[in-house]
């Protein structure tokens, strides 16, 4: 069976064996985890020529201090198997992971999604009360005002 066919059939057995709905199309699987933090996770997972990718918006592009956001997202790089945080073009983070086709097994796709997962998870909080700290300020003061018990983000 050629690599492509066989992550295909892994990926597909994979999605079947722990339940998780995909919307499919063309050696594409969109799915949405859960996590604690980061509450939902929508990933994209894709058959290249030689890799499966996997890819997911992290977070929009830092409101500011962005060099702080970046700093935290690249030191995170040195600790992950297989993801890494990336810049789309219009500034929003990614988080993707690429693993060679001859790799892909149930193991290997558990793991790197069990990884994006606890990755999302451990970064989101610290990213975002860096990169929106007014913004979450301002929301604070507005619950406040308006009696509401404090985000539990701060």
């Amino acid at each position: 069976m050629p690599d492509a066919a066989n992550a295909h059939a892994v990926v597909e057995r994979w999605l079947t064996t722990n339940g998780v709905d995909a919307e499919r199309e063309d050696g594409r699987w969109t799915v949405l985890l859960h996590g604690e933090r980061k509450r939902t996770l929508g990933v994209t997972l894709s058959l290249g020529d030689h890799t499966l990718i996997a890819q997911s918006f992290f977070m929009r592009a830092p409101d500011e201090d962005a060099a702080a956001v970046y700093a935290l997202l690249l030191r995170r790089n040195l600790r992950s198997y297989t993801l890494r945080f990336a810049l789309h073009p219009d500034g929003d983070v990614l988080l993707v992971g690429v693993v060679p086709l001859e790799a892909v097994t149930d193991v290997e796709l558990d793991r790197l999604l069990g990884q994006l997962l606890a990755v999302a998870d451990d970064t989101f909080d610290e990213a975002l009360r860096l990169g929106f700290a007014g913004y979450i300020e301002r929301e604070q003061a507005w619950r406040s005002a308006s009696g509401l018990p404090r985000n539990p983000i701060t």
